[in-house]
């Protein structure tokens, strides 16, 4: 059985170092060698180096363990190992790119059946946001818990537009209507991980997304759910939030709220 207690330690530490190396490269960065994945979603140099820093220490905190990364810069998990690591190293990249906060080093453990551990370290305002299950959540060693928001009329939302606008646009559009004038403000920040860990903290009382991906949601989700706070995909399930696909994360009171917003939301589109 693995000390996740002595884990947890250790992966904080890891990103802080990593946060620090981004933090440094933000200094002198070359806007020129960002490359695009796709339509509006980039990586660039920075996004690799600190995976490949990110990747070496992990193994050797838990060698044993096989990896889900965003870029690639290890093979990744086959099938065969019981636990492995999942790893964002820039979440946020767009918002470093144009050097605006927030950016955040991400790091979750699971096995084959749950998330066991997740770190996020939120580079610009130096937030380590961490948890391990059955532990509770932390901010900066201080322990966190969602908001007694209960009135949407009272609650501040953050809604992530996706990539794939021509498949959301109008799901998004008619979301953002069924809410604005309708609760406290509307955002969006540019990081799931920073906002999911924002929810945890009870900074934020909302939190939706379509078409991430699942290193975009793991480490956040177990800070949330250890938080006291909810996460599930549109339908109130757990089809596809971990994959990303659709991501629901609130305070657990206003959870079916914004599903019923959805619903609505849904048939208008």
């Amino acid at each position: 059985m693995i000390d996740l207690q002595h884990i947890l330690v250790e992966v904080k530490a890891l990103a802080q170092e990593a946060g620090a190396f981004l933090a440094e490269q933000r200094r002198d960065f070359d806007l020129n060698k960002v490359e695009s994945k796709h339509s509006h979603d980039y990586v660039s140099y920075v996004d690799k180096g600190c995976e490949q820093l990110i990747v070496s220490r992990l193994k050797e905190i838990l060698p044993e363990a096989g990896f889900i990364t965003e870029e690639k810069t290890v093979e990744q998990e086959q099938g065969g190992e019981e636990l492995f690591w999942v790893v964002d190293p820039l979440d946020g990249t767009t918002n470093f790119i144009h050097d605006l906060a927030p950016y955040c080093v991400c790091i979750a453990l699971r096995n084959r059946t749950e998330l066991l551990l997740g770190v996020v370290y939120e580079v610009s305002r130096q937030e380590l946001y961490s948890a391990a299950k059955g532990m509770g959540a932390y901010l900066n060693d201080k322990p966190i818990h969602v908001s007694a928001i209960s009135d949407l009329d009272q609650a501040l939302v953050m809604v992530g537009y996706p990539y794939d606008a021509d498949a959301w646009r109008s799901f998004c559009l008619n979301m953002t209507r069924q809410l604005y004038g309708h609760c406290a403000s509307i955002r969006s920040m540019g990081s799931a991980e920073a906002e999911l860990c924002y929810v945890a903290a009870g900074k934020i009382d909302v939190y939706f997304e379509s078409f991430i991906q699942p290193w975009d949601v793991a480490a956040g989700a177990v800070i949330l759910m250890e938080a006291g706070g909810r996460i599930s995909d549109y339908d109130g399930g757990d089809e596809h939030w971990e994959s990303g696909r659709q991501v629901l994360a609130t305070n657990g009171l206003l959870h079916e709220t914004v599903m019923t917003e959805m619903e609505v939301a849904k048939e208008k589109s």
